[in-house]
């Protein structure tokens, strides 16, 4: 990468978290490409230069935050244990939360887009991709074959699982200073009483 390249990689990524705050607190819909120059202290042509639109800044977000479901999802691939791949999960992901400040937010802004109807195609074709689930389906299937994962439906464990991290993604974006649990509490929901 050449030093024109550097320097207009280093000058987004200050416009892209911007966008994810005021895409968080102001949605998607009701944040103006003038309110993230605004808040990036710059004019509108000048974010035109980084950005061509507000649904280029929002896809790249979110190529960002899948680029965290595919390491969750190669972990889900891994030769250890079924509970031990989701203890693994779990602690990448509040690690991140602690690492970064950008990380539990982006779990509300995929939230976002999955639910609202009003957000871009390129935006929904990104977050509709539910391999990660369908590979946690089949890890606790492994772990329900072996004993070391409750029995019950698989797909409503997932969405236990998944939902968990969701509410405390939720909770960490909207109150950075809250405790992030650990992360065997989370990976309790799954294993099998003994």
């Amino acid at each position: 990468m050449g030093i024109r390249a550097e320097q207009k990689a280093m000058r987004r990524q200050p416009i892209l978290d911007k966008s994810l705050d005021l895409f968080i607190h102001q949605g998607f819909a009701g944040t103006s490409v003038r309110d993230i120059a605004k808040a990036c202290d710059i004019s509108p042509a000048l974010l035109f230069h980084y950005f061509e639109n507000k649904d280029d800044i929002l896809v790249e977000l979110l190529r960002f935050a899948f680029s965290g479901v595919s390491s969750a999802g190669e972990m889900l691939l891994g030769d250890m244990k079924p509970l031990e791949k989701f203890e693994n999960i779990t602690d990448m992901i509040f690690r991140s939360f602690k690492d970064t400040t950008q990380s539990a937010p982006m779990f509300l802004l995929v939230h976002q887009v999955m639910v609202f109807d009003s957000m871009p195609d390129k935006a929904k074709q990104i977050v509709s991709n539910d391999e990660y689930y369908f590979r946690t389906v089949d890890v606790i299937l492994e772990g329900q074959k072996n004993g070391e994962i409750r029995t019950g439906d698989p797909v409503g464990l997932a969405v236990a699982f998944w939902s968990a991290i969701q509410g405390i993604a939720e909770s960490a974006a909207m109150n950075p200073e809250m405790p992030i649990p650990d992360p065997r509490w989370i990976v309790s929901i799954l294993k099998a009483d003994k």
